[in-house]
């Protein structure tokens, strides 16, 4: 057999993760099955739109006649493990044995770099000025944004991830826009940041925390500019729209929330109510409030992942009550993680309201409170969490690092309610 042909074997045996994202998002029949132990199973599962799960089935049961009875042949079949390899093993047995299969390339790991896009609905006299879009990153459950100007096509991105890239691309060519301003809500420990490879990508200044203690200096041979930003600071984005800027510790010390913010100097063409009707010269000040890991759709920042627990869960539970309840129920909540399944372009939000009524922490006293989130910390904690934590600190360009291996496993930045 030549080298080609085994070339050819191969791929005719893998799907690539885009790939298979395409099947799932066009809704094909396929089965999904999972070849790792029972424990890294549920560890990490594949979970997207309707593929809330994946069957179990260990490479080394897999001849079992009991196995192979959990596994159909009138599917196509895709093995997953962690980086491909037991995987690739299953595919060419079962192969073997008459099924249509295909193995996952690259794995868990690789999955980990697949991207959807949904677009956020905008309301009030923002829907006349801005399109939000969120980017999410559908292994991990990271989420960021995309926010442009309808008027002269400068945009923002809020929390990218490292291999954001490819999606921000699409929708900055698909829309004429032009990126000049990155926002980190915090220093993440998940995940590598996408901040410095992006600015220098688009040319765009990066704003972070003057409280999470970056080493802005660290990248000065990238010519990178570089704000520090802290409470009460507003920045201007575009036609009469700012980022107000929230300082909310708890999930780290320096943690940021972002708000929208029109400014008193909209046009008069442009003032609506929040039916899209002209308001009588009333400015809507609908809130759009992006909140990093401060608190999330169903549930609410870990504050253990620098050895400060009780310290944190305190400012976390002070941060609660005394600035992100104060604002208007109706606020839109967009958060930069979600700790369930992702469906195909359906945005995740909620407004402050429902996160209200839905996270019952938040209407603690405050010792129940501290005594139920510290009892509640996830016994499983970021992969490498702390290396990760001293890369994003220096801001270093994230392709300068095999950052797959380094961000492999679940999302673990939060508490559910």
């Amino acid at each position: 057999m030549t080298k080609q042909s085994n070339k050819e074997q191969i791929n005719n045996i893998q799907i690539s993760p885009s790939s298979l994202k395409q099947k799932i998002d066009n809704c094909e029949d396929i089965f999904i099955l999972d070849v790792r132990t029972k424990m890294e199973h549920e560890s990490w599962r594949m979970s997207f739109n309707g593929y809330r799960d994946s069957v179990l089935v260990p490479i080394d049961t897999l001849s079992s006649p009991n196995a192979l009875e959990k596994i159909p042949k009138d599917k196509q079949v895709v093995t997953l493990c962690s980086h491909g390899i037991r995987s690739f093993m299953a595919a060419k047995y079962l192969s073997q044995l008459g099924y249509n299969v295909r193995s996952l390339e690259g794995g868990l790991t690789a999955w980990n770099n697949v991207y959807d896009i949904a677009y956020i609905p905008v309301l009030g006299s923002l829907s006349s000025i801005i399109n939000i879009w969120q980017l999410r990153r559908v292994s991990k459950g990271c989420m960021g944004y995309l926010v442009a100007s309808k008027i002269d096509k400068d945009a923002i991105v809020i929390d990218p991830t490292c291999d954001m890239n490819g999606p921000i691309q699409k929708i900055v060519e698909d829309n004429n826009l032009h990126i000049t301003k990155i926002f980190e809500t915090h220093m993440h420990a998940d995940h590598i940041s996408g901040g410095s490879k992006l600015a220098l990508t688009y040319g765009a200044k990066v704003y972070v925390s003057s409280l999470e203690g970056y080493d802005v200096n660290g990248n000065n041979e990238n010519n990178q500019v570089v704000n520090e930003i802290k409470n009460e600071s507003k920045i201007h984005l575009f036609e009469s729209v700012s980022l107000k800027v929230i300082h909310t510790p708890g999930h780290t010390n320096g943690s940021l929330c972002f708000e929208l913010e029109i400014e008193d100097n909209v046009p008069e063409d442009r003032k609506y109510d929040n039916d899209g009707q002209i308001s009588d010269g009333k400015i809507d000040r609908s809130a759009y409030l992006f909140t990093g890991d401060t608190i999330f759709t169903n549930g609410i920042g870990r504050p253990d992942l620098h050895n400060k627990v009780e310290e944190f869960a305190n400012n976390l539970y002070d941060t609660y009550q005394e600035k992100i309840l104060k604002f208007p129920k109706h606020a839109v909540v967009l958060p930069c993680h979600f700790n369930s399944s992702f469906e195909h372009e359906k945005p995740v939000y909620d407004t402050l309201d429902s996160i209200i009524n839905n996270v019952s922490l938040l209407s603690k006293e405050k010792e129940e409170f501290l005594r139920t989130v510290i009892n509640a910390i996830p016994s499983q904690q970021p992969a490498n969490y702390k290396k990760i934590i001293e890369i994003n600190k220096k801001m270093t360009p994230c392709d300068n690092f095999k950052h797959s291996d380094l961000e492999a496993g679940p999302n673990a930045c939060g508490i559910n309610n």
